[in-house]
Formats: structure tokens, C-alpha cells, sequence
């Protein structure tokens, strides 16, 4: 089970601005970039990220309408999964997560009545676990492509057809109590800056872009990231 922590995640003044831009146009001034500067520098400083992934391929042993079973016995009751990942004959389940040092950070700050580098600070958090995520997706494709496999599109618990309760069930399976990951009561994932994917791996497996991930997401109305590196890529 790969999991992997000396990561880093360089960001910088110009990755923040464009991927906020859109919805945040005083990003673009000399006074917020500096802030922004002096906000990152502090995090370098004071390690306020820590970077971790966990992912592990099972074998699909069975699947029914609505689950799909995995070698071990764990299943997911997921109609997305069943459906969109018919194909696969394994599952790369993973996870990632940027530690629970900045969300502290955050709350200190706006606590204090910092508000607007709370807010920021917040905002870089959740940048930097984007990238991480992305970073776990390049990986399980090159291990998918050792094995002579394909791999599918992301599928994230939350989305329409796999419920949050199989969160609990992700997070076993990506060994994410390895990496300091765990479930809430309400299935959602501690620290607050994480994810968990799952990502379906077998021949000739569907494809789908960010955009189109985009586009399906319940949260994509409120969510200037991943709205503004989308329009990004476009341009």
C-alpha cells in the first residue's frame, strides 16, 4: 500500500491569483499580491502544510445494480460506480490530505478577527489539496499503466450515485488512518483538507476532463477553484 509523504507543494503568488482570479479580482492588486505573498511565506515557514497520500488496487471480485464488491469483501453500494466503472476490473481507491496544521492556523486568525488572511489562507489550503489530489491521480495512472491498465476518470464520495456513506468503507480501503485520515459521524473526512477518490482501472476504461468533472459537481456554483482553473485550461 503506497503511502507517500515527503511531498511539496510549491505555490506560488501567481498559482493563487489565477486560480481565484475569477472570482476574485482584488487578487490582481500590487497590495493583495503581497498579501498573498506574505500569507504563503508563512506557510512555508511554519510548515503549515503537510502533504500525504495513501492509495491501494483492489480486485473487483463482483458487482450487482447498485455495488460493486472488492477481493477482500468490502462493498461500496454505489450506483455511480457500478455503472460508470462497469469496465474495471480493479479499483484504485486513494486519499489525500494536506494535514490539519493550516485549518488550525485558520481558525486562530479568524478567531482573533484576521478574517480576510483567514479567508485567504483558507483558500490556499484548499488550492494546495487540489493539487495533491492531482498529484495522487498522476501516480495511480502510472502504476495503472505498469500493470498494462487503463485508467477512468476521478469519481469522488459526494458526487450524485455514491453516497457519503461509503466514506468510512473509501478510507479503510486507501489505508488512510496511515496518514492520520478518519471519518466524522457525518461521513465527512478529518482533517477538513482532504479527499478520497476512487478511480477505475481495466482496458479501454472511459475518460472524462476536469471540465467535465466540473460540470457534474453539486459544489461547482460555490467553488472558485476548481471554476477558475478549468476556465484556465480554456484560455
Amino acid at each position: 500500500m503506497p503511502v507517500i509523504s515527503d511531498l511539496r507543494l510549491p505555490l506560488t503568488v501567481e498559482d493563487v491569483s489565477t486560480a481565484l482570479g475569477s472570482r476574485r479580482t482584488r487578487l490582481a492588486s500590487p497590495s493583495m499580491r503581497a498579501r498573498v505573498s506574505e500569507i504563503l511565506s508563512c506557510v512555508d515557514a511554519g510548515h503549515w502544510l503537510e502533504p500525504a497520500v495513501s492509495y491501494r488496487i483492489w480486485a473487483v471480485s463482483e458487482r450487482g445494480r447498485e455495488w460493486v464488491e472488492l477481493a477482500g469483501g468490502s462493498r461500496l453500494h454505489a450506483t455511480l460506480l457500478a455503472h460508470r466503472l462497469q469496465l474495471a476490473t480493479h479499483f484504485a481507491v486513494g486519499v489525500c490530505t494536506v494535514g490539519s496544521v493550516l485549518e488550525k492556523q485558520v481558525s486562530q486568525w479568524f478567531a482573533s478577527g484576521d478574517r480576510l488572511r483567514s479567508v485567504l489562507l483558507d483558500d490556499i489550503g484548499t488550492l494546495a489539496l487540489y493539487q495533491l489530489s492531482d498529484r495522487l491521480e498522476e501516480m495511480i495512472r502510472e502504476e495503472a499503466a505498469v500493470r498494462g491498465l487503463d485508467a477512468s476518470g476521478v469519481l469522488n464520495p459526494g458526487d450524485d450515485g455514491f453516497d457519503l456513506r461509503d466514506q468510512t468503507t473509501i478510507i479503510q480501503l486507501a489505508g488512510g488512518a496511515d496518514i492520520g485520515v478518519s471519518v466524522t459521524p457525518t461521513s465527512m473526512l478529518a482533517p477538513r483538507k482532504t479527499l478520497s477518490m476512487v478511480i477505475g482501472l481495466g482496458q479501454q476504461m472511459p475518460k472524462w476532463s476536469r471540465n467535465e468533472y466540473c460540470a457534474r459537481c453539486r459544489s461547482r456554483d460555490r467553488c472558485p477553484h476548481r471554476r477558475s482553473l478549468a476556465e484556465a485550461a480554456l484560455t
